[in-house]
């Protein structure tokens, strides 16, 4: 795959803007003739736009992808990239239809292997993930559900905070798989109430909901321009996916979760804009690794003399959490060694407070 700029010019207008725009200008010419010739090349810009956002997204992918290892995520996101060439040559060669098509094709590849890489991802990060997403769709529904003085929705969001917290304690007991369960029920109960408020407002209000976040990550975007750090553009290419499937789940007939989608692509706009631009450097990484060997000798002391079984699991978690974030420091990436650090940190918070 080509090297790829990192304009965050073009927004996710996706297939609609881009198949009226070529439609139209097909039309014109068809009942005009040649003199609408300017109308055609509004056409092949609007093209040209989703080429080059395909590309933006694909590098994005590149990123998430690396991090998790997962073979089969690299082979469809791959796969991706080789589409999207095709339909760059196609496009160069006039062949519009055909050209869009197979961009369509590569958009829904680079999805694909994102779920995939994610799936791969070990179970402590998609906790720590889903965690912070959680957070964040509770917080916009929660807002909405007072706003219109919704008592039920207010009930389930409730239930849906408790079954939270309660997973957030298990977790911290060493009980992962649990947790992740339980996480997951509290993902339904927000749903529910997601879907009690959408309900409520009606499909002109959840359009206008999406139409709302659609602008948001536009005005985003152009704040942060073609200087966006590294977990700038990663945050804005999630905000971005977490609306295509809202739109999706619009159309598919499930506005709950539509709503609850653009919610995260709200919040996920908005940390894009306040984190750091910057990415870390190694001093900061190794000072992490240093700071976690002084940790983990003293824990260990506390493991074995405690004998539990449970802490010395967690204990172990930790040493492969520092274990990956050394070898990204090594592979000379010092934005995922310092996450990952951060990572096996937690972790072995989680190991003292079994102890204490």
């Amino acid at each position: 795959m080509e090297t790829l700029k990192t304009s965050w010019k073009c927004p996710l207008r996706d297939l609609r803007r881009v198949i009226g725009a070529m439609a139209l200008s097909l039309a014109l010419l068809i009942a005009v003739g040649t003199p609408q010739v300017a109308m055609a090349q509004q056409g092949n810009d609007s093209m040209r736009q989703y080429i080059e956002r395909t590309e933006e997204l694909l590098v994005w992918a590149q990123g998430l992808v690396a991090e998790t290892q997962s073979d089969p995520a690299r082979r469809i996101l791959r796969q991706a990239g080789d589409l999207h060439q095709r339909s760059r040559k196609l496009f160069e060669r006039g062949m519009m239809i055909e050209s869009l098509g197979v961009a369509r094709r590569a958009r829904d590849a680079m999805w694909h292997s994102v779920r995939v890489a994610r799936e791969a991802m070990g179970l402590d990060e998609r906790i720590r993930i889903r965690a912070e997403r959680f957070r964040d769709q509770h917080g916009n529904l929660l807002e909405r559900a007072q706003e219109s003085h919704h008592e039920q929705a207010m009930a389930f969001l409730e239930r849906a905070r408790l079954q939270a917290d309660r997973a957030r304690d298990i977790y911290q007991q060493g009980d992962a798989k649990l947790a992740w369960k339980l996480m997951e029920q509290a993902g339904d109960l927000m749903q529910r109430a997601a879907r009690l408020l959408a309900d409520g407002g009606g499909p002109e209000r959840l359009t206008s909901e999406l139409e709302r976040t659609r602008q948001l990550i536009d005005q985003a975007r152009e704040r942060l321009g073609p200087g966006a750090g590294q977990q700038q553009r990663q945050l804005m290419g999630e905000a971005e996916e977490a609306l295509q499937r809202a739109l999706e789940a619009q159309s598919g007939g499930h506005p709950g979760r539509a709503l609850q989608l653009a919610g995260m692509a709200n919040s996920l706009a908005q940390r894009a804009g306040t984190a750091t631009a910057g990415a870390p450097d190694s001093e900061a990484v190794e000072r992490q690794l240093e700071r976690f060997a002084a940790r983990a000798g003293l824990v260990a002391d506390k493991v074995r003399e405690s004998g539990s079984s449970a802490a010395r699991d967690i204990y172990e978690r930790a040493l492969r959490q520092r274990d990956r974030a050394a070898e990204a420091q090594t592979a000379g990436d010092p934005e995922l060694a310092l996450r990952q650090i951060r990572a096996a940190h937690g972790v072995l918070n989680q190991a003292e407070e079994l102890l204490r």
